[in-house]
């Protein structure tokens, strides 16, 4: 027992200088992505290769990082089972808006530079894979579902790039927020987190006892998402860093970083297994498209009275006394849209009337291009 613990003292110091030299190659390839290449510098595959190294690495695990300009961060890997373009499908596709795809993070999520939303179908249409490197750069809005524990939530400009290497099997995503986010707003969530029944209040503050006067913003928010090609799964990871709070201060810690990462994971791979195929919610989007803006109001008006009739004995005063007021008037046409293409998930929301299989295929085959065979 002596000699083995003189060999771990011995052992100690290399190990430590290894793990530092192996952050600070990180934290390199992480500033290259969130300057050099997001201000426009060409993709080097070789300076972010310590990025893609740790989420092979970690392929399944949550790792600490090393704080990123001034802030606390985390790492989180998951396994997504479909192939890679099947995935991208999903994720950069002007006709999937991503408060479908992901409900329990993200309230509506716009790409506000001109051709930037057209070009994300550059990653993943016909030829695939392409021939180099695919590049989408822009700005983005993004306005966030509550946060689970203060109930805020928050609009914000991100400064976003995209780029996939073919020849790597590798997609990198890279979010930088552009100042601080607007001030946080009351929203109350309905019956299970992460099912994406979520009413908006607009009036500032949190709903967290004690905190309903505060006005937080969101000061830094740093993401890095990676997706690497494997056999039938793409190994996944995404890291974060992020600072939020109130009157200056920010109250977030790694540890907060890590539990919502957690949360991530556990709810986006549960939302993928069970979305229909990237085709259908094409065509759903196509048809709630054509739909009239007070049809699409009707709609939701029956699903908020249906909402408050099954979920309101544990809902908050004022979300109710919202939806039973014209709460569908609040809308606007993207959110109507995402909310009437939620019919097509089925059971996903006993409020739904859901489409039947025939009315699928249907609007499939109406689709003015052929769909991509995502199967291949």
């Amino acid at each position: 027992m002596g000699l083995a613990l003189v060999l771990l003292a011995a052992a100690g110091p290399a190990a430590a200088q290894d793990r530092s030299a192996a952050s600070a190659g990180l934290l390199a390839a992480v500033d290259y992505l969130c300057t050099e290449f997001l201000a426009g510098g060409e993709p080097d595959p070789a300076r972010i290769a310590p990025v893609l190294a740790h989420v092979r690495a970690n392929a399944d695990v949550a790792t600490s990082l090393p704080r990123y300009q001034d802030a606390p961060g985390a790492f989180q890997g998951f396994p997504v089972r479909m192939p890679l373009r099947r995935l991208l499908r999903y994720l950069y596709n002007p006709q999937i808006p991503q408060e479908v795809v992901k409900p329990f993070s993200i309230r509506s999520s716009v790409w506000t530079t001109p051709g930037a939303d057209e070009r994300q179908r550059r990653l993943w249409a016909d030829p695939w894979p392409p021939a180099g490197p695919v590049v989408v750069r822009g700005e983005q809005y993004d306005r966030t579902t509550p946060d689970p524990s203060t109930g805020g939530c928050y609009g914000m400009t991100l400064r976003r790039a995209v780029v996939l290497f073919p020849e790597e099997g590798a997609v990198l995503s890279v979010s930088v927020q552009a100042g601080d986010s607007e001030v946080g707003t009351k929203g109350y969530v309905l019956g299970r987190d992460g099912d994406g029944r979520y009413v908006y209040s607009g009036e500032k503050g949190l709903t967290r006892a004690g905190l309903g006067w505060v006005s937080s913003r969101i000061q830094t928010n740093v993401s890095v998402g990676v997706y690497l090609q494997g056999e039938g799964t793409v190994v996944s990871g995404v890291f974060q860093w992020m600072r939020a709070g109130w009157s200056g201060l920010s109250v977030v810690q790694e540890s907060h970083v890590a539990a919502s990462l957690e949360r991530y994971k556990r709810l986006f791979t549960d939302r993928l297994a069970r979305l229909p195929e990237p085709e259908t919610l094409e065509a759903l989007h196509a048809a709630a498209a054509t739909a009239s803006e007070e049809a699409l109001r009707g709609r939701a008006r029956d699903v908020f009275r249906c909402w408050a009739e099954r979920y309101g004995r544990d809902a908050r005063r004022d979300a109710l006394r919202m939806l039973g007021e014209g709460y569908e008037t609040r809308l606007d046409r993207g959110e109507l849209t995402a909310l009437r293409m939620g019919e097509g998930l089925g059971a996903a929301d006993p409020c739904y009337s859901g489409v039947s299989g025939a009315q699928t295929s249907r609007l499939v085959a109406s689709l003015p291009f052929q769909p991509l065979r995502t199967s291949r």
